[in-house]
């Protein structure tokens, strides 16, 4: 995935919900901004859980599914 566009995601206004599925085969769901945690340039990113915290490089998100 483009990091612009994982960005512009995020950044949305109002925030929308959505998973990304990565080429592990992990998924995560991003049901808040607040779930998200990332440097300006976006190439790393913080996914933050319930009960978890995941570092998830750009370049790993194989799919992102819109909720």
């Amino acid at each position: 995935m483009q990091v612009k566009e994982f960005k512009k995601l995020a950044e949305r206004k109002p925030f929308r919900p959505f998973v990304v599925r990565l080429s592990n085969g992990a998924e995560y769901e991003f049901k808040d901004a607040k779930d998200i945690g990332a440097p300006r340039n976006y190439r790393l990113i913080m996914f933050f859980g319930e009960d978890e915290a995941v570092r998830i490089d750009t370049d790993s998100i194989v799919e992102v599914i819109e909720r």
